[in-house]
Parts: C-alpha cells; sequence; structure tokens
C-alpha cells in the first residue's frame, strides 16, 4: 500500500457539531416543504442507476490527481468502487443507509464500517463525503422555505428540525425550474459558516430521469479543495440485485 492511500485513511476523524448551535436564517413554510418534496422527488425517480466517473481531485498545493469510479444505486443503497489509479484500485464503499456505511481496503483485505459520527469528514482524499454521496432526500431532516422565485429559478434555505443529527445544520439550495433538480448546494457548518459549495451541472436525461454530467464540490474550509466528477457512462433502470449492495459482496 503506497504512502499516498495510507494518507486517506485518517481523514475521519471527528465528531459532528451540535446542531442546536446554528441560528437558521429564514423560517420554514408549508409551501418550501411542498417544493422540496418535489425536489425530492425528481432526484429519485430512477429505480437504478449505474454511472461511470471520471475524477479530477486538487488539493491545495498539490498536483490534480486522477481517478475512476464505478457507482451502482437502488434506493438508498449506493455502492462505489474505485477503478483508478493502481493504489485505489478495488476500494469500494457500501452505503445501505445514511446510518450504515462500509469501506473495503483491498490492501487490508478485510470491511469496515464507517462511523456514523465521521461521515461529514473527507473520503478518500476527496472535497465530497459519504454523507454527501449519500443524501438524496432532505425533508426528513430538514425544514424548508422559499426564498427566491425568479423565472429560471427556485432558492430554497433548509435549517435542520429540533432532534435531528446531521452533517450541515444549514444548507441553501438553488434548483432549476427546467428539471426541478438542484444546480448549487451551500453547505453550512453549526457556527453559521459557509463551508463547502457544489454545483451540478450539464443534465441530460433518460426518459424522466435526469442527472448531471458534472459535479464539482468545492472545500472552503481547506483553501479551495475541489473534486470534479465527469459522467463517462450511464445505465438507468437496469435490474440490480439487492446482493450487489451487501457486506458479503464488496469482498469479491
Amino acid at each position: 500500500m503506497s504512502t499516498s492511500f495510507r494518507g486517506y485513511l485518517p481523514l475521519l476523524i471527528t465528531p459532528l457539531l451540535a446542531a442546536l448551535l446554528f441560528a437558521p436564517s429564514a423560517s420554514a413554510d408549508g409551501a418550501g416543504d411542498s417544493a422540496i418534496k418535489s425536489v425530492e422527488a425528481a432526484l429519485n425517480r430512477a429505480k437504478s442507476q449505474f454511472i461511470e466517473y471520471e475524477v479530477v481531485n486538487k488539493e491545495p498545493g498539490k498536483d490534480e490527481k486522477t481517478l475512476g469510479l464505478k457507482v451502482h444505486i437502488k434506493g438508498d443503497k449506493r455502492l462505489t468502487e474505485f477503478t483508478a489509479p493502481a493504489d485505489m484500485k478495488g476500494t469500494k464503499i457500501l452505503i445501505e443507509s445514511p446510518t450504515q456505511m462500509y469501506v473495503y481496503l483491498p490492501a487490508f483485505g478485510k470491511v469496515r464500517r464507517i462511523a456514523s459520527h465521521v461521515n461529514d469528514q473527507g473520503f478518500m482524499g476527496l472535497a465530497f463525503t459519504p454523507d454527501d454521496l449519500a443524501s438524496q432526500t432532505y425533508s426528513t431532516a430538514y425544514d424548508a422555505a422559499i426564498t427566491s422565485d425568479s423565472g429560471s429559478e427556485k432558492k430554497f434555505v433548509l435549517t435542520v428540525k429540533t432532534g435531528q443529527t446531521v452533517a450541515y445544520p444549514k444548507i441553501e439550495l438553488t434548483v432549476g425550474k427546467e428539471k426541478n433538480l438542484p444546480t448549487e448546494i451551500k453547505y453550512f457548518n453549526a457556527s453559521g459558516t459557509h463551508v463547502k459549495t457544489e454545483v451540478r451541472s450539464d443534465y441530460s436525461c433518460e426518459g424522466d430521469v435526469c442527472s448531471p454530467r458534472e459535479l464539482k464540490m468545492t472545500d472552503h474550509s481547506k483553501g479551495g479543495h475541489w473534486t470534479k466528477m465527469i459522467r463517462k457512462g450511464w445505465k438507468v433502470n437496469q435490474e440490480l440485485n439487492d446482493s450487489l449492495f451487501s457486506k458479503r459482496n464488496l469482498e469479491k
């Protein structure tokens, strides 16, 4: 196992900050909650998806690094496998639910659970976290308010519901009206600081299922560290056996 790969493993280290410390900037309302559920419906139309990504990762002071990913998605379940570079090939991340996540490290030949209190940390050197990759719903954990409604886009502020534990107590979401899907997501920590920005662009559709060709996450808390995921292949509504999304399958 290379030194660079070892360096990715300690990134999962700190607990979530208490959401009660965050003061929301807008009040939720019925219209906002209804509208965000409509966005969720558009995000989750596919019964299953298979996506291949080329990933470009840029950390401050370092050269760009190119990776390859294969992702299978079915409902809340997601299986991600690294196909490149060589020192990460075969590494797999299984998300069974927002609170059940596992990683398989071929260098060790073992499956390890990702502790729930570290899901908000950058993973495998990327600006995306397991939580960022898993989340396709908002209404369970957040109250929503519409802050802007222009000709082409609608903006929301999402604030954490009482009693919910989340990585980001506040999210500002911009949704393109044409496809009713996110184009920009701003994430805020418990102190109210804008820590990350995700941009989703160049959507294309298979029937009524739409997906961005490019996703870019920028981590402002780490000097502008960014990760860009460029879609190279995409298949929708294939039959995916549930056994694919199992801990036993990770070791195959």
